[in-house]
């Protein structure tokens, strides 16, 4: 059977789990299935296309770690490096830049210290997010290095770290260092409500409301519960890199061929770390680590925002890519649930 008709219940999937987004698999250089369901903005009817722009949340994590990785190899930076060598008046001590990385940093979350300390009229950039943890210093959740602990706080810092180990602002170094080179020609870092900048086909994230007689679609930012998304618009590293399926697939054959990072670095990205006691903890540079049966390694990250559920994975061993953005999130339950059931599914049907 080929892959393609394997596939052939894909609509299916998005159907049953009430998937609204973009969905493009590829296999030894073919791009076995892109499919698209839903709309860009729900109010204007503006269908999705495999061009359409969606915010990546988590799945920026990984642009972060190869934007780091990129500076090593260029003798930027160590990662052994300390954070507090790069980031003046950091109040955590002998946390290194592969700590940062692999998430056993133990920081505190900064969405806490917003919550209670911010002014919510405000939007907030990484240069608060290090003056609130230098101000009120909440303690770390273990020493460096003992734990795993997935950590935003984490990647806020080695964006600042990529600013100042450049010498530009981290969305510019990304944009020439990694997605120029990568032929990523739609992707880039922003902010749109702190920066508001003219996008074409950009898929706005919505939460959708079921009533009695009809679907209700809600920005975010629009709904009390979700104001956060408003004040925290302005940070980066952990969040707010924005792409497409087309170039998320751009991305994944750049690395494939070996041309945006060294061997070295390859590794590093694939290799689960450990902690102090041992502990293999499944998480590389930037990367989710584990394996598929009949395809072998899985290389991927996970992404979650209101009104976006995001993966974007990796099969090096199969030569397999797929990728999974979603905007439009049920007010009633988790998106997410239905996206990892949909990669499930994928990778059933592909590698069976």
């Amino acid at each position: 059977m080929k892959t393609t008709d394997k596939l052939d219940v894909l609509a299916e999937l998005m159907e049953e789990h009430g998937f609204h987004g973009n969905i493009l698999v590829a296999h030894q250089e073919e791009v076995v299935r892109s499919v698209s369901r839903g709309y860009a903005d729900y109010r204007k009817n503006e269908p999705l296309d495999s061009d359409s722009l969606f915010e990546l949340a988590s799945v920026s994590k990984p642009m972060t770690a190869m934007g780091i990785l990129l500076l090593a190899e260029r003798g930027s930076l160590s990662l052994e490096d300390l954070a507090d060598d790069w980031l003046p008046g950091f109040p955590y001590p002998c946390i290194t830049i592969r700590q940062l990385l692999t998430h056993t940093s133990g920081l505190p979350d900064y969405m806490d210290l917003f919550e209670a300390h911010w002014d919510m009229d405000l939007i907030a950039v990484n240069s608060d997010v290090l003056a609130l943890l230098n101000t009120y210093r909440p303690d770390a959740g273990f020493p460096p290095g003992a734990k795993y602990q997935y950590s935003n706080t984490g990647y806020v810092c080695l964006a600042e770290i990529i600013t100042r180990a450049s010498g530009m602002p981290y969305a510019e170094f990304l944009g020439s260092a990694l997605f120029a080179p990568a032929g990523m020609t739609r992707t880039k870092v922003m902010n749109r409500r702190y920066r508001p900048e003219p996008t074409d086909n950009f898929a706005l994230g919505w939460i959708a409301e079921q009533t009695e007689d009809r679907t209700a679609y809600h920005l975010p930012e629009e709904l009390p519960e979700y104001r956060f998304v408003q004040y925290l618009d302005g940070i980066q590293g952990d969040g707010m890199t924005h792409s497409t399926v087309t170039d998320l697939l751009q991305l994944d054959r750049s690395l494939s061929a070996g041309t945006l990072l060294s061997k070295e670095s390859m590794d590093l990205m694939q290799t689960p770390s450990r902690t102090a006691d041992g502990i293999d903890n499944g998480y590389g540079c930037g990367w989710i680590l584990g394996n598929v049966p009949n395809a072998g390694r899985k290389v991927y990250h996970s992404g979650g925002w209101p009104g976006y559920s995001t993966m974007f994975c990796r099969y090096p061993d199969a030569e397999a890519c797929i990728i999974v953005l979603s905007n439009l999130e049920p007010a009633d339950r988790s998106v997410h649930t239905g996206v990892e059931a949909i990669v499930e599914e994928i990778e059933h049907h592909l590698f069976s």
